[in-house]
C-alpha cells in the first residue's frame, strides 16, 4: 500500500533506483502567509557549530509552517535540533529526503541500533514494541496479515456501521447551542468506531474510552506514555476475548492459529488501538477548524459523494503526525551531505515534507480541489500501509457524518484556539464550537 492510502500494494522501490536514492549514501563518518517570525539565525548550521535550536516549544504546534520552512530552506535541510524530552536528533525537513529515511534499510525502528545520548523516544516494553524491533521479514508479514484484513472488502463491512455508532454521539449534543468539540467529540468518538471496527469486547471499550477520557481531553494531566498499564490492562482483555470468542471479527480472526502469536497479536492491538488514537483526534479537530474558516470549500464537500481526496488534502495541510517514528543509523552515512554517525537518531517530518514547494504547488494553503503528488501524512513504505489503510476510511466516516448531521458547524473564536505543545502530534487542545 502506498503513501496515498491505495488499496493495493505496489512492489517496495529498491533503494538503489528509487528516486530520494541519492539524497542517503553509507560510509560517511500553518495558516496561509504568516507572519510568525522564522529561525533563520539559529539554523545556519546543521549542529556542528554548536547550535542546537529548540524549535518544539512556544507557538510550534499552531503554527510550525515558518519554522520548518527556515529548517527546509537552510542547506542541507537536515538540522541537528533539541527535543522536549532534552537529547538532541537529526531533524530531516525536505519532501524527497524524507520519504527515502521512511524506507531505508540503513535506517531502523529498532532501539538496538541507538547509541549513544540522542532521543531514542517512548520506550515501549515488549511485547508491544512488536513493530519497533522485529526483523524486516517479521514485519513484513505482519503487514500482509493486517492490510488482508483492512482491505476495502472487510473495511466496507463495518462503513454502515461507523455511521450507526457515530450518530448517538452526535445527537446527545443536538439543542446545545455552544459545545467543545474536542471533549464532546473527538475524543470519544475513536473509541466507538475503533472498538466496532477490531471488534472489542463491552469491557475493553469502556475501558478504551475511560482510557481516553483520562488523557486525551482538555483538562487531562498524564500524558499517554504515562499510562501504559491501563494500556496494558485493555490489550490483556482484548487478547483474552479473541482466543475465546465465536464472532467474525478482525481481532478473532487475527487471533486463529497460523496468523499472529499471542505476543504479536499483543503488539498489533497497542499499535492499532493506541499509536494512531491521537491522529484521529487531531485530524477530527483540525479539520473543524479548518472548513469553519473556509465557508466556500466546505460548502463543495457537502456536495461530494466520495469524501476521500478531502481526506488527503486535510492529512496534507493539517499534518496530525508531526513526526514519523525515530530512526536509528545502522552505519555511517551521510544524508543530503550531512555525516551521520551510526546509532544517532533520525526524526522524518512529516509535516515539513508535506508543505515543501518543491513537491507541493502552494503547500500551505488548503484546497479541497488539489491534484498533487501523494502526501506523507500517514507516513510511507512498510510502517505506512496498516495506517494509510485503518485511518483514511476511518476519518472518511467520521467527517462524513460530522457534517451530514451538522452542515453549518462552525467555530466560535478561531483566533483564540490553544494547541496541545505538540511534539510528533498536533492539534487543537479545545474547540468552542456552534452546530448551527
Amino acid at each position: 500500500m502506498n503513501a496515498d492510502g491505495d488499496a493495493t500494494t505496489p512492489p517496495r522501490e529498491d533503494v538503489a533506483d528509487s528516486p530520494g536514492a541519492q539524497h542517503l549514501r553509507t560510509g560517511g563518518v500553518l495558516p496561509e502567509h504568516s507572519t510568525t517570525p522564522t529561525l533563520s539565525s539559529a539554523v545556519s548550521g546543521s549542529g556542528e557549530d554548536g547550535i542546537v535550536p529548540d524549535i518544539f516549544s512556544g507557538d510550534f504546534a499552531r503554527n510550525p509552517w515558518p519554522v520548518l520552512r527556515s529548517l527546509r530552506e537552510a542547506d542541507p535541510g537536515v538540522h541537528r535540533v533539541a527535543t522536549p524530552d532534552g537529547p538532541p536528533a537529526w531533524l530531516v525537513t525536505r519532501f524527497d529526503t524524507v520519504r527515502q529515511c521512511l524506507i531505508d534499510e540503513n535506517l531502523s525502528t529498532n532501539v538496538k541500533f541507538a547509541n549513544g545520548s540522542d532521543y531514542r523516544g517512548f520506550p515501549v516494553p515488549a511485547p508491544l514494541d512488536v513493530f519497533q524491533t522485529s526483523d524486516p521479514g517479521d514485519i513484513a508479514r505482519l503487514r500482509r496479515v493486517l492490510v488482508t484484513e483492512l482491505a476495502p472488502r472487510h473495511v466496507g463491512e463495518w462503513g454502515g456501521r461507523a455511521a450507526q455508532l457515530i450518530e448517538p454521539t452526535l445527537r446527545q449534543l443536538d439543542g446545545i447551542r455552544e459545545f467543545d468539540f474536542v471533549d464532546r467529540v473527538a475524543v470519544p468518538l475513536p473509541a466507538l468506531v475503533l472498538s466496532e471496527l477490531l471488534g472489542l469486547p463491552p469491557n475493553a471499550r469502556d475501558q478504551l474510552l475511560a482510557w481516553a477520557n483520562s488523557t486525551m481531553r482538555p483538562a487531562a494531566t498524564p500524558r499517554a506514555r504515562d499510562t501504559l498499564a491501563s494500556m496494558q490492562q485493555i490489550i490483556r482483555a482484548v487478547i483474552d476475548h479473541s482466543h475465546q470468542s465465536e464472532d467474525q471479527t478482525m481481532l478473532t480472526r487475527l487471533a486463529r492459529p497460523g496468523n499472529l502469536s499471542t505476543a504479536e497479536l499483543a503488539g498489533v492491538v497497542f499499535y492499532m488501538l493506541f499509536v494512531w488514537y491521537e491522529v484521529l483526534i487531531d485530524l477530527l479537530a483540525g479539520t473543524v477548524l479548518t472548513l469553519s474558516t473556509r465557508p466556500a470549500q466546505l460548502a463543495e464537500l457537502l456536495t461530494r459523494p466520495d469524501l476521500s481526496s478531502a481526506v488527503d488534502e486535510l492529512l496534507r495541510y493539517l499534518s496530525p503526525q508531526v513526526l514519523a517514528g525515530p530512526r536509528f543509523a545502522v552505519t555511517d552515512l551521510e544524508i543530503d551531505g550531512q555525516p551521520i554517525a551510526a546509532g544517532q537518531t533520525v526524526l522524518p517530518c512529516l509535516a515539513s515534507a508535506n508543505h515543501d514547494p518543491q513537491k507541493f504547488d502552494r503547500p500551505d494553503e488548503f484546497d479541497i480541489n488539489r491534484n498533487s503528488p501523494p502526501h506523507l501524512a500517514l507516513g510511507y513504505g512498510t510502517h505506512a500501509c496498516v495506517g494509510t489503510a485503518l485511518i483514511r476510511p476511518i476519518a472518511t466516516a467520521m467527517i462524513g457524518k460530522l457534517y451530514s448531521q451538522w452542515p453549518r458547524l462552525r467555530v466560535l473564536d478561531d483566533e483564540q484556539i490553544p494547541w496541545r505543545s505538540g511534539f510528533r502530534h498536533r492539534g487543537p487542545l479545545t474547540l468552542p464550537v456552534k452546530p448551527a
